[in-house]
């Protein structure tokens, strides 16, 4: 009989609270509800859920999902961080992250997620080197890097999610008089960011030197001028 009475409570409030719910929305009163949150991965991780629930309705990606306020990357294998990297839509993830970032939404990728980082200390120095360039463009498209322990203040961090709003050349309005010469072998991406944040508008290279695609890409898209000695 107490099983009956408890069941029959339980019925009646969640009728009540649906009658409720319908008559506020009757009245046009605005319904308070949470963002929405997606995690990328099919995984459960309750303790990212755990930290989220407060403040987002959490979500598992999956391929019927078209829309979300703010999107997590927990995990970002080799093979989605170079299509990502590439503007390459292969597959049902990568569009929907690519879709999100042209949409403006918060995309954010978890550091310890980035597995090629895990060989650091048995890949070779030019291969780790372009994975490290592509997440660099990661970052660059938009997608914030954060710590696991920084995940919740990445995501109400109501700052702009990309700074290549800014103008990209307001802060290099100064140049040195007698750029040094670079001799390296091989020129990364990498290395070129830094005489760019050195106020440099151009490189001065061994005839000898080799420049990788990602390196040219941000010399073109910077207006940088290359000459070789």
């Amino acid at each position: 009989m107490n099983i009956e009475a408890l069941d029959r409570a339980a019925i009646i409030e969640a009728v009540t609270a649906e009658v409720m719910k319908r008559l506020g929305l009757a009245e046009g009163k605005p319904m308070a509800s949470k963002k929405q949150a997606v995690l990328l991965t099919a995984e459960p991780l309750p303790e990212l859920e755990k930290k989220l629930k407060p403040y987002y309705e959490v979500h598992y990606y999956d391929e019927a999902l078209r829309d979300c306020d703010v999107l997590i990357i927990p995990t970002i294998c080799i093979q989605l961080l170079s299509h990502l990297a590439n503007g390459i839509s292969a597959g049902p993830r990568e569009r929907f992250v690519l879709t999100m970032l042209l949409k403006g939404r918060k995309v954010i990728a978890l550091e310890e997620g980035l597995l090629y980082r895990k060989y650091k200390s048995t890949a070779p120095v030019l291969l780790y080197k372009m994975y490290d360039e592509f997440a660099d463009k990661l970052s660059n498209y938009g997608i914030r890097m954060a710590k696991e322990a920084e995940l919740l203040s990445a995501c109400k961090d109501e700052g702009r999610p990309m700074d290549m709003q800014a103008d990209p050349h307001s802060k290099f309005d100064k140049v040195p008089d007698d750029p040094e010469v670079l001799n390296r072998r091989v020129i990364t991406e990498a290395e070129v960011k830094k005489y760019r944040l050195q106020n440099r508008t151009e490189i001065v290279i061994d005839r000898h030197s080799i420049i990788t695609p990602l390196a040219q890409d941000y010399l073109r898209m910077q207006r940088m001028q290359v000459r070789r000695r």
